[in-house]
């Protein structure tokens, strides 16, 4: 052991509570500490989120010069313009003055312009005006300009990492594209977002999402009435996994199956038929996360098909809403500490916690 990760074995003891190199078989959960510690959970935004690629939402938010996007992810404003050139870029939406946020929503512009005291900023995140500052030594306005954010596009999505990255996008998942095909998401139509605040830790969420279809046919009869449950699969890589299941029979909102892919840390792609829907999922405590879903057509759906989607997907949404809070009920209570994995269906729970674990304790 390294002194860096006996430092993060101190400063988190419940990493301790969970042997990383266990096979399914035999394994046990991480402890309930992991979805209720506050310092656990500031670990995670620390050693994780601020240190990984993260989902933001469609490129074609920005198709015109001037375009820009303000988003609030994991605590970190940000905004995303496309310059006079054409150029997109993302900085973090603070103004270097006194540290309010330069924008809000979306729109165009050809500067941003801070509300508090009216400094502006060119869409290259350089300092155009900072009015009534007189005479003031040892300032530089080159030197003022916006941070700037690590940004990069795929398959028409955009893409920040608040850290130094070591990996491009496409590096961090080697083989994706065996999977999703990024010419294909592009060709897809944005619709809308939709945000569901949810009252359990985010990696409760996450392991639903990752049970290997166990818990549809309970808790999703609807969804589970269309789907052949006896040959879902769960494929691991090198920081993604895939679980596949083909329908029954032919479905209109479905196709003849699905595809879930779940993208460390935090966010799924699910493609059926001629639906993608992204889900997001963004931690607000150690007890509370905000799931985004960002849906996307093929162009040629019907106005009438997009609707009785939607509404179906809602559904299922808040069916795992009522599931995941209970679950967050059970962790804090005294009756639960750990439990066990299912061998056959439930890899990607434990390939996800192997992958966190690895990622706080510096591995």
């Amino acid at each position: 052991m390294t002194p860096s990760d006996s430092s993060t074995s101190k400063s988190l003891p419940a990493l301790n509570d969970f042997d990383p190199e266990q096979q399914i078989e035999y394994s046990w959960t991480p402890p309930s500490s992991w979805y209720t510690d506050s310092d656990f959970h500031q670990a995670e935004l620390e050693k994780l989120f601020h240190n990984h690629w993260l989902y933001l939402g469609p490129a074609s938010d920005l198709r015109e010069a001037g375009d820009y996007v303000a988003y609030d992810l994991v605590g970190q404003p940000v905004v995303v313009t496309r310059d006079p050139e054409g150029t997109l870029r993302a900085f973090y939406n603070v103004c270097r003055h006194h540290a309010a946020c330069v924008v809000s929503g979306k729109g165009n512009s050809e500067v941003l312009t801070c509300p508090y005291h009216g400094w502006a900023y060119r869409l290259d995140g350089s300092l155009r005006r900072a009015p009534r500052l007189g005479k003031l030594e040892n300032f530089k306005a080159a030197e003022f300009g916006l941070n700037p954010v690590h940004l990069e596009v795929w398959g028409g999505f955009l893409w920040v990492h608040f850290g130094k990255p070591e990996k491009s996008l496409e590096q961090t998942y080697p083989g994706l594209t065996d999977y999703l095909d990024p010419q294909d998401l592009a060709g897809l139509r944005y619709r809308c977002r939709k945000e569901y605040p949810l009252q359990c830790n985010w990696k409760v969420f996450v392991d639903n999402y990752l049970d290997g279809g166990y818990h549809v046919e309970y808790l999703h009869p609807d969804l589970a009435a269309g789907l052949d449950l006896e040959n879902y699969e769960t494929l691991l890589q090198e920081n993604f996994s895939i679980q596949r299941c083909r329908t029954a029979a032919e479905d209109e909102r479905l196709g003849r199956g699905a595809v879930y892919a779940f993208l460390y840390p935090n966010v799924m792609f699910n493609r059926y038929g001629r639906v993608l829907d992204i889900n997001l999922v963004l931690p607000d405590g150690p007890d509370r996360c905000v799931v985004v879903f960002d849906y996307y057509f093929d162009p040629e759906c019907s106005e009438e098909f997009i609707e009785k989607a939607l509404v179906d997907s809602h559904q299922v949404q808040m069916e795992d809403v009522d599931i995941c809070e209970s679950v967050q009920r059970g962790l804090k209570s005294r009756g639960y500490d750990k439990g066990r994995y299912a061998p056959r269906i439930e890899q990607g729970e434990l390939h996800f916690a192997k992958m966190l674990h690895q990622s706080l304790s510096g591995l």
